[in-house]
């Protein structure tokens, strides 16, 4: 079981972010630090959607 995040831009899904490590405190600090390069890169319209993997 892994989460993941995928980031919607105006609706479409651009890409997903996968966190190497699944610790609670370790993704949020991860998701964190991502969500100011993608608001950067696509500009204010940015969302996440967590989902969960299952292997």
């Amino acid at each position: 079981m892994k989460i993941v995040f995928d980031v919607f831009v105006d609706g479409k899904v651009k890409e997903t972010l996968q966190p190497s490590n699944q610790r609670l405190k370790e993704i949020h600090a991860y998701v964190k630090a991502e969500s100011y390069g993608l608001i950067q890169k696509y500009g204010k319209n940015v969302y996440l959607n967590r989902r969960v993997v299952y292997n």
